[in-house]
């Protein structure tokens, strides 16, 4: 099982974290945050040569400059995406997107795909005309002999529909030129953590319906389920930074005028599986010291904001490459064990989790929001008895 950086916004992060900590096992470029010449001049070539590019072509018309600078990009080669039209220059942005990442020698080959967020009837065909054939035209011209990824962005509602889900599983294992499935899926969820035990649950079998067919699977933007999906020893998972690296949607693609409010800033515990308010954190460590012992994990990076005596920004980098680091040797721990043993193991820390979250409570003294409380957890312990009752 890989490890790769879902990059966007303040790359230099993961790239440093990979270079520096050594955490992951490569970076997923993000075209709509990293200008194409910033990553054909800049990032080291050995860097590349494990990592993959994502050319997001989730939403054809997005006017996002950094987009732009790809001459592939739908909006970009047509000076203005039309839908109707795109067809007739969709073998030519093929040609140029496969061009683009044999040319800087990624690890594998990311075939794009559109994202639609409703089930509509011609989903498939649309992907199919669009963007599938196109790409395995441009593959089997050039005859690259790298790994092809097919990008799937799927909703949760399409993969509890089982007709749906079906359709696609029967079309993208119908490829054998495809060697595997780059997964996003969009939950549509409130809570910062996969609380829904049937999207949840219908994710995982999806999954595990790609792998039977011998599909491998890349698990984009993961948040930390990322981990449960792991005792599926899937081929990828993912790290991100922000959230909009730990989950699916397209609103970074989009044009938006107003002003948003910055995030209250968070620390991970891998030991609750769940970051926590910053100022949550720092009232258990100077009040519930002995509490704080047993919860905190530390990094030199935590460390640093600590003896900084200052809250930190969520713009600062120190909080990120901590969870970079702790959950990268969350990984490192449950890859290291055959898919039983993952399973098993995981069970006994969201036990040792959930006593730590009573204790938390038990003290009632502490204000924890309700994405700091571990309400995620029982929802992943039934997950993983699913998991356990069907292998």
């Amino acid at each position: 099982m890989k490890i790769y950086h879902q990059a966007g916004h303040q790359t230099i992060w993961n790239l440093e974290s990979y270079r520096e900590d050594h955490t992951g096992d490569g970076i997923i470029f993000s075209p709509v945050h990293f200008a194409s010449e910033r990553l054909e001049r800049i990032v080291e070539q050995e860097i590349k040569e494990v990592s993959l590019f994502d050319p997001q072509f989730y939403v054809p018309d997005s006017q996002k400059s950094k987009l732009h600078s790809y001459d592939f990009f739908p909006e970009k080669i047509m000076d203005g995406f039309s839908t109707n039209d795109y067809e007739a220059v969709a073998y030519e942005a093929a040609e140029l997107c496969l061009d683009f990442q044999v040319r800087n020698d990624f690890e594998s080959i990311i075939m794009p795909a559109r994202y639609f967020p409703e089930l509509i009837s011609d989903y498939i065909t649309q992907q199919k005309k669009h963007f599938v054939d196109p790409f395995l035209a441009a593959l089997a011209k050039e005859g690259i002999d790298k790994k092809a990824f097919l990008t799937l962005p799927m909703t949760a509602t399409m993969l509890m529909d089982e007709e749906f889900k079906t359709n696609i599983l029967n079309w993208v294992t119908a490829y054998p030129e495809i060697d595997g499935i780059y997964l996003l899926v969009n939950f549509n969820e409130p809570a910062k953590q996969l609380q829904n035990f049937a999207k949840f649950k219908s994710y995982l079998e999806f999954i595990r319906d790609l792998m039977e067919a011998e599909l491998d699977v890349i698990c984009g933007y993961c948040n930390t389920e990322g981990i449960i999906v792991a005792a599926l020893d899937v081929y990828a998972v993912t790290i991100g930074a922000y959230e909009n690296t730990r989950g699916f949607s397209i609103d970074k693609f989009l044009e938006n005028d107003q002003e948003r409010r910055g995030p209250a800033p968070r620390i991970y515990f891998p030991k609750l599986f769940n970051w926590v308010r910053w100022d949550t954190a720092d009232e258990i460590r100077e009040d519930l010291p002995a509490l704080w012992k047993k919860i905190y994990t530390p990094t030199e990076y935590s460390e640093e904001v600590i003896a900084g005596g200052q809250r930190p920004h969520f713009t600062q980098p120190l909080l990120y490459k901590h969870h970079f680091k702790l959950l990268a040797d969350q990984y490192g721990e449950i890859r290291k064990l055959p898919a039983a043993d993952r399973i098993i193991l995981l069970q006994e820390k969201i036990i040792i989790a959930s006593k730590l979250y009573e204790e938390i409570e038990d003290n009632r003294v502490v204000f924890f929001d309700s994405n700091c409380k571990g309400e995620h957890l029982p929802v992943w312990n039934r997950v993983l008895r699913h998991l356990r009752s069907c292998s």
